[in-house]
């Protein structure tokens, strides 16, 4: 028992000790101008384009997206974000084409978590008046019931429903705003580029 106190304290302590996201982003990202900066580095080697894709479906590398919302986890909505790409001198045609998929690939995605709002939506409104149905009959067959198996069973499947709407609505639902606010200000993002000669 004193070992589990002693571990308890030691991890409040630790927990205490970590920075926490506003403080985190205004050390390590918020410039000047109140933007919260991620930095790419792009070296001389560093694939900027997926190699396998090209014309009109050309695509950004997969790591510079993990790298991008990786970083942008730790910074709080309340934050504009700029995406800075550090390394050689691009061209201003390939700078476009950057900007235009990075944006297209977030709004892609801003998309589909509109469409998860909107299906989790219809669920909880569908689960609801499911449970609230099988919830009104078996009230209205309270009194003359004469299975009290099949009365049973309308009752736990009429409460799960609508137990099932409310996590959906309260619970759910507030994950998935929080990814489509994200996966916005991700959509949002200023994109600049920094030549770095050396791409050190």
């Amino acid at each position: 028992m004193g070992r589990n106190r002693a571990l308890h304290e030691a991890l409040k302590q630790l927990d205490r000790s970590v920075p926490t996201a506003d403080e985190m982003t205004r050390s390590e990202y918020l410039c000047p101008d109140g933007k919260a900066q991620i930095d790419v580095l792009l070296r001389e080697d560093t694939p900027l384009f997926d190699p396998l894709t090209y014309g009109r479906q050309r695509d950004l590398d997969g790591a510079i997206y993990e790298l991008i919302d990786r970083k942008l986890y730790t910074i709080p909505l309340k934050y504009p974000v700029r995406v800075c790409f550090h390394g050689p001198r691009l061209a201003e045609r390939e700078q476009q084409e950057v900007r235009d998929v990075l944006r297209e690939h977030y709004l892609y995605a801003l998309r589909d978590k509109k469409e998860d709002l909107r299906i989790n939506q219809v669920k909880a409104i569908l689960l609801g008046l499911f449970g609230a149905a099988l919830l009104s009959v078996y009230f209205a067959l309270e009194i003359i019931a004469t299975n009290p198996v099949f009365m049973e069973f309308l009752s736990i499947a009429g409460w799960v429903a609508a137990w099932e709407a409310v996590d959906c609505w309260l619970l759910e639902r507030k994950d998935l705003r929080l990814d489509y606010l994200c996966v916005g200000q991700a959509a949002m993002c200023e994109v600049t580029f920094q030549t770095e000669p050396d791409g050190n």
